[in-house]
């Protein structure tokens, strides 16, 4: 068996046509802020792909480096009050350079829930992008989610926590793994779908997944899943790069727009969508 490789980006690329599209509909371009630490590279190249796709389909994308957590904290309150801006991101940093969990709790609560488009608060009107992206990607795959069996790698992490609560809406049977569990490859094994998404390069193989499963690789920067002894059996496998990744900017920028019309229809309730 060969798996079918989902091409992330040419969905992506088809998503920001008709994200393009709205935001001509609008007649302004939505405003967002995002903060980001300077000293992590990670933070500043991922500012920069968002600042161009956003720049490339009419979203105003303003970033701003990062002084101290209080500083940022006290920007992100004011800016929660600016009618102008839709919304704020704070780009979060890896390794070294990550926040304390506390004080990335303080960042993000400072954070209105409605221009949360991260969807990183726990009354966020928003669905996580990454998150938005797997449901993308398990819909091309055709995944009956009522029917199959679905482990998902990382699911106490920032991707892995939102991601298990919607599949669980959904209607999913989710194993959850995580540094906890003891039969973490008989879990693998016997799913119908496996989604990773820990950020230790090349921690699943072949020999861990079941014949003809549906690989969802949320990987960062390098990809959880071997690529090539999983494409061997798997029936669908997301790669890294080229696949979660660029449809992630997409969704957020979906988010965005999706932002900005709920703030028009406050300003002007007389008009209805």
């Amino acid at each position: 068996m060969s798996a079918k490789i989902f091409d992330g980006k040419a969905v992506a690329d088809n998503l920001l046509v008709s994200v393009h599209e709205r935001v001509k509909t609008l007649g302004i371009a939505p405003k967002v802020i995002s903060f980001y630490k300077e000293d992590d590279p990670a933070s500043k190249l991922y500012t920069r792909i968002k600042k161009q796709k956003a720049e490339s389909v009419g979203i105003e994308f303003e970033d701003r480096k990062m002084h101290g957590t209080e500083e940022a904290i006290k920007e992100i309150r004011e800016i929660g009050e600016d009618r102008g801006v839709c919304g704020i991101i704070v780009q979060h940093p890896t390794g070294e350079f990550a926040f304390t969990p506390d004080r990335w709790d303080m960042l993000i609560e400072a954070i209105p829930p409605g221009k949360d488009i991260d969807g990183f608060r726990y009354d966020s009107p928003f669905v996580p992008a990454t998150v938005r992206a797997i449901m993308v990607a398990l819909s091309f795959a055709k995944v009956n989610l009522k029917e199959a069996h679905v482990a998902v790698v990382g699911a106490t992490g920032m991707v892995g926590r939102p991601l298990v609560r919607e599949l669980r809406e959904r209607g999913g049977k989710i194993r959850e793994i995580d540094e906890t569990t003891q039969d973490v490859w008989y879990q693998t094994k016997n799913a119908d779908v496996v989604i990773s998404a820990v950020g230790q390069h090349n921690l699943i193989h072949g020999d861990q997944l079941r014949e003809g499963a549906v690989i969802i690789d949320c990987g960062s920067p390098g990809g959880d899943v071997d690529f090539e002894s999983a494409r061997a059996v798997a029936s669908f496998l997301t790669p890294v790069p080229g696949g979660i990744g660029p449809l992630t900017v997409a969704c957020l920028l979906e988010n965005i727009v999706l932002a900005a019309e709920r703030l028009a229809n406050r300003q002007n309730p007389e008009v209805s969508t």
